[in-house]
């Protein structure tokens, strides 16, 4: 089951740092970036059903939901704070690195930390939208896809081969 096309032109609006990591995208994550993308402010819901999908796609604590801390912003409807909550929740956990108005719109940065065994690699995300916390949310969503490399063949030059059998 594939992304349609305006689904896959809206996952490519979300500026992610790497174009490739749009290929592997679930449908249920592919279909909650558009939503969330068109949607004017972001809802409650949309966090909602963030928290049924991420612990899956981008390894969220599956007791998020009943967490104190967590019910109480979403109470409030401080979306940010929420957001802000279940980035670092993540495994790896996520950072938001900045977020900037810019011109009608807000831009965020969100940063993947890398495995211990490559402590200075980290995945940026960049993702725009008119509200805040639903730029946030779009850019965490991002981080949760999957970067799929394609099986490239190398073709073996003269060279090479001539190389290997010793006839240089």
């Amino acid at each position: 089951m594939g992304t349609t096309p305006s689904t896959q032109r809206l996952l490519r609006s979300t500026k992610a740092t790497h174009p490739a990591d749009t290929i592997a995208v679930g449908p249920e994550l592919a279909s909650l970036i558009a939503r969330v993308c068109a949607a004017r402010i972001l809802r409650e819901h949309h966090i909602w059903e963030a928290v049924r999908i991420l612990p899956e796609a981008a390894g969220l604590p599956g007791g998020i939901k009943q967490l104190p801390e967590f019910r109480l912003l979403m109470e409030k409807e401080a979306f940010t704070a929420a957001l802000r909550l279940m980035a670092q929740s993540c495994q790896p956990a996520r950072d938001i690195r900045e977020l900037d108005p810019q011109a009608d719109r807000w831009a965020v940065t969100l940063s993947v930390r890398s495995a211990l065994s490559q402590p200075q690699r980290r995945k940026l995300i960049r993702a725009e939208h008119r509200d805040p916390p639903a730029a946030i949310l779009i850019a965490l969503l991002s981080s949760a896809i999957r970067k799929t490399r394609s099986f490239v063949r190398r073709r073996r030059t003269n060279a090479a081969v001539q190389k290997e059998f010793g006839n240089e």
